[in-house]
């Protein structure tokens, strides 16, 4: 794709997030995403041929986790508190960026459920890299015996109600930063884990 065309469908698909996170996939029409990116709905044709390619485009461009994946990996410290701090903040950003996407997904879970499921492959990403770390972090005897599977749910199913609940509510209900947050929230999840 030549730097015009990416330009062209990056607007496309902004347009595309925008619009359908408002009114669901159904009510967007191709002509709608063509006036909110400043063209033709010929361009939009050309470019993506369907309404359904351009949304299975956003979900392969905008919810990628490889390099958020090796980011963890590379900055894990082996120190309990700081690195679920880390993992949560990093799965945070991740889902602030793709906040739009979730509405969709969840406003055409019903009609769409490829999408739906789509979306929240990145939790299970998340969720297998935290079972990873807790495997050796029990290991190196610096976590509870248990499951680590549940107990990387126990974290992850806190920041995913976290983000889901801020979503939904359309704010945060707590009155501090959101870091400040995070760090007392994982300061009593670590506690829970510490030997």
């Amino acid at each position: 794709m030549n730097e015009k065309t990416k330009s062209t469908a990056d607007r496309i698909l902004s347009a595309t997030i925008q619009l359908m996170s408002e009114k669901g996939y159904k009510a967007v029409t191709i002509k709608e995403i063509a006036a909110n990116a400043g063209m033709s709905e010929m361009t939009v044709f050309r470019t993506f041929g369907t309404k359904k390619a351009i949304l299975e485009a956003i979900i392969d461009n905008y919810l990628y986790t490889g390099p958020i994946e090796q980011q963890i990996q590379k900055n894990i410290t082996f120190n309990l508190e700081e690195d679920l701090l880390m993992i949560s903040m990093l799965y945070h950003e991740l889902l602030a960026k793709n906040r739009q996407i979730f509405l969709i997904s969840i406003m055409e879970r019903k009609t769409m459920p490829d999408i739906h499921v789509n979306v929240h492959k990145n939790a299970a990403k998340f969720l297998k890299v935290v079972i990873d770390y807790l495997k050796v972090m029990q290991e190196k005897g610096k976590v509870v015996d248990g499951d680590p599977e549940i107990q990387a749910l126990t974290l992850m199913q806190f920041n995913y109600g976290k983000f889901v609940a801020e979503t939904l509510l359309e704010g945060s209900s707590s009155t501090l930063p959101q870091e400040d947050y995070l760090r007392e929230a994982i300061t009593i999840i670590a506690k829970g884990l510490k030997p």
